[in-house]
């Protein structure tokens, strides 16, 4: 079991509060001068802004704490108000077909809200995440998502590099950079802060193997290539909270990629 106490989220709450003040302030011009959907929009900005008042006294007043619990047949959570239980919610093992995890930003880096959705084999989704006015923050999310992987429970890419770090017994606490041949696969494991660690293995896959062009999946957290020429091949990158992980998997020639602490921290990247 895993308990985590939510962070309140004072600094995300006066910055909304500042935004939809001055939303409301705007819209008050409009509501003089012409009202219809300007004074709509006005008392729109006004309830957030009350709401943002209501949400920073509640959470200078109740403490709350998310308890989560697996074993082999069940995943629950206890979501605890002031030591007094507030929600509970568990999900069979094998009744999940995907496990997804998603931290949002509001705009920029500034941090808004952590889920994890358990997609069923109906399809249903089960959701835990910090609700509106509470915050995981980057660091307990990360402390989540590594418990899941911890127990098999993730995104597929995700668990088969969290197992082969416990295979190979890597110190998760050291940035560092590991390899290791299985059967088709060849792995590239690096444990770095740096967030332009991504950014940097990516563009040496994209210099050093241009026969793989088909592009399958690109986001700011994974880039699979596929060879128009090589039959069930391809390269594919990813990042989670305990590192960042490639797979080269039918791949002949492998290419030593380097992280950004091997290049000597560059500042640009570029190859």
């Amino acid at each position: 079991m895993q308990k985590y106490v939510l962070e309140k989220g004072f600094g995300y709450k006066a910055f909304m509060f500042i935004a939809f003040s001055l939303f409301a302030l705007v819209m008050y011009q409009g509501h003089i001068k012409n009202g219809g959907i300007y004074s709509i929009l006005f008392f729109i900005g006004v309830g957030l802004c009350a709401f943002q008042v209501a949400s920073f006294i509640y959470v200078l007043l109740v403490k709350r704490c998310i308890e989560i619990n697996i074993d082999e047949n069940v995943v629950s959570w206890k979501i605890y108000d002031n030591k007094k239980l507030h929600k509970e919610e568990s999900v069979n093992r094998n009744e999940i077909k995907e496990v997804k995890t998603e931290v949002s930003y509001l705009t920029g880096n500034v941090y808004s809200s952590f889920t994890v959705t358990f997609v069923l084999q109906d399809d249903k989704e089960v959701v835990l995440n910090d609700g509106l006015i509470y915050d995981f923050g980057l660091k307990k999310a990360e402390e989540v998502c590594r418990f899941l992987l911890d127990n098999d429970l993730g995104d597929k890419q995700d668990i088969k590099f969290s197992k082969l770090v416990k295979q190979m017994n890597i110190d998760l606490s050291k940035e560092q950079k590991f390899t290791k041949k299985d059967g088709s696969s060849y792995y590239t494991g690096v444990i770095s802060k740096n967030k332009k660690e991504f950014l940097g293995l990516r563009l040496q896959i994209e210099s050093l193997y241009k026969e793989y062009k088909k592009v399958v999946k690109n986001s700011n957290n994974e880039y699979l290539i596929e060879s128009d020429t090589i039959k069930d091949s391809f390269i594919y990158l990813r990042s989670n909270a305990i590192g960042l992980f490639v797979e080269f998997y039918n791949v002949a020639k492998k290419e030593d990629l380097k992280s950004l602490k091997e290049m000597g921290h560059r500042n640009k990247i570029g190859f």
